[in-house]
């Protein structure tokens, strides 16, 4: 048996939750063509490889810090190198190279990551000459122990990266059994959080956002209803937010509901209540205690 923790790393808005999800083939993590969509580090175990075991961790986008969840989600990204075996470092062919991307690597070096796949997502975009180039030029910045170039969409080449990972892993050494322990799944309330989120942000455009948390009241199954209740709350950190969430005679907030209700039918063979709150704490991104209290804890 190989195991092995492997890190999703790369600047805001490049596809590490989509990889994720496609290697899955099912939405584990919530993705968006919005930046900083993923606020916390995700761990969930990989085991559909023949002998082998992979912890995958999808981690915050590495950004320039604006406020105080900023640097949480930065230090996200740090703290699952610290505990990775391998790292993928994702950048989307479809942009330029930037800051952003260089800030990157110069974080995997001050880690000493010296287990990293440089993997050029996108490749369906480019010619082969503009691949090459992109390849050359980034390979001279930090010595990657391989470089791939992926279609994320392609099973053939999810497979592929897949296949490289468990190359670069290691032979576990304890008993089998231990191994189970090892393995993470996504708690149910997290997941159905995230999609909550996930809504919003699909939803609303500009600040709203990036000023939102979900908590989770209560989540309880009923065996002989068949029915799932959810009740959750939707932090926003001004009062100016709070109507347009609800929307106008309440559209929006039913409309998030509809979508919620819609999106979970199709995980859990039940029947599903869902109830929600808007609530304000303002400037919550900016106030440690607020921010550890919506679950973002290091």
């Amino acid at each position: 048996m190989k195991y092995g923790i492997v890190s999703i790393v790369g600047k805001p808005n490049v596809g590490k939750s989509t990889l994720l999800n496609n290697i899955f083939e099912r939405e584990v993590v919530i993705s968006s063509d919005k930046p900083q969509t993923t606020r916390n580090m995700i761990e969930i175990s990989y085991d559909s490889i023949e002998d082998c075991v992979i912890n995958f961790i999808d981690t915050p986008g590495l950004h320039n810090p604006k406020n105080k969840l900023d640097l949480f989600l930065n230090s996200q990204v740090k703290a699952s190198l610290k505990k990775s075996d391998l790292v993928l470092f994702l950048f989307d062919l479809s942009r330029d190279f930037d800051s952003e991307d260089e800030e990157c690597l110069k974080v995997l070096k001050d880690f000493n990551c010296n287990n990293v796949v440089l993997v050029l997502n996108k490749r369906d975009l480019k010619s082969e000459e503009e691949i090459k180039n992109a390849k050359q030029s980034i390979s001279k910045m930090f010595d990657f122990t391989n470089v791939l170039e992926i279609n994320s969409k392609s099973k053939e080449d999810v497979s592929v990266l897949l296949n490289t990972i468990k190359e670069h892993i290691k032979e576990y050494e304890g008993e089998k059994k231990d191994l189970e322990l090892l393995k993470k799944e996504v708690s149910d309330k997290f997941f159905v959080s995230e999609l909550i989120r996930e809504i919003i942000i699909n939803s609303f455009r500009q600040e709203i956002p990036y000023g939102v948390a979900i908590l989770i009241d209560e989540m309880k199954y009923e065996q002989d209803k068949n029915l799932l209740t959810i009740v959750y709350s939707i932090i926003v950190e001004k009062e100016s937010q709070k109507p347009i969430i609800i929307g106008k005679g309440g559209s929006m907030i039913k409309k998030i509901n509809i979508s919620l209700r819609e999106r979970l039918s199709d995980i859990y063979d039940c029947k599903i209540f869902t109830n929600s709150y808007v609530k304000v704490k303002k400037d919550w991104r900016n106030n440690e205690t607020q921010i550890k209290e919506l679950g973002y804890k290091k």
